[in-house]
């Protein structure tokens, strides 16, 4: 025996399924044949019960190999379909028209509200472009192990409140990378090391 269900010749080598070979219905004589995971008789089609297969079952790889390539194109043609009714069902672009922020009310008083009491003396560096990975940069050298006001992080432009806003910005795009979190505390913002 080669291996479950397979012998192999010791002069020629050659392998076989010594249930095919050596084995006949019981009932008509006819030679098994393996159908999916068990032999039966070609002629009468009775299940055979193998006498050199102990313990493992009867494996018909042309079988499986075939249904397997089946799934893969009934799969392939689902997700195919899905597509065609996904790229039907969508809606057409919405238009965005500019932001009104007096649209809301009370927006700008509460914009407003979280830059009032910044001490405009704190500026060291006079910017009026916002260079998104100068304020990252700027926002991780002063991240601690604890949370931190957002406020208390010193600005890098003459304009305090422009400056908490593209700080802000900054640390919003950080947490989206995964590199602080960003909590509210009441009227504070508060940035911590993830």
């Amino acid at each position: 025996m080669a291996a479950e269900g397979r012998c192999r010749c010791d002069s020629c080598g050659q392998e076989l399924d010594p249930t095919v070979a050596f084995q006949r219905c019981p009932d008509c004589g006819g030679i098994p044949q393996i159908s999916v995971r068990r032999y039966q008789c070609s002629q009468c089609g009775r299940d055979i019960t193998s006498k050199f297969l102990f313990d493992g079952l009867v494996f018909d790889a042309e079988y499986f190999r075939a249904r397997m390539a089946e799934s893969r194109q009934r799969k392939k043609e689902r997700i195919e379909r899905v597509r065609e009714m996904l790229a039907d069902s969508r809606s057409a672009d919405l238009p965005l028209c500019m932001a009104d922020l007096n649209s809301i009310p009370g927006l700008v008083d509460a914009l407003n509200g979280l830059t009032a009491g910044i001490d405009e003396g704190l500026a060291i560096e006079a910017s009026d472009e916002f260079d998104l990975k100068r304020y990252e940069n700027h926002i991780q050298a002063h991240i601690r192990d604890f949370p931190v006001s957002l406020a208390e992080i010193p600005p890098l432009s003459e304009d305090p409140r422009k400056d908490l806003i593209w700080r802000f910005i900054a640390a919003v795009f950080l947490a989206h990378f995964g590199v602080i979190c960003i909590r509210q505390q009441e009227e504070q913002i508060m940035v911590i090391r993830y």
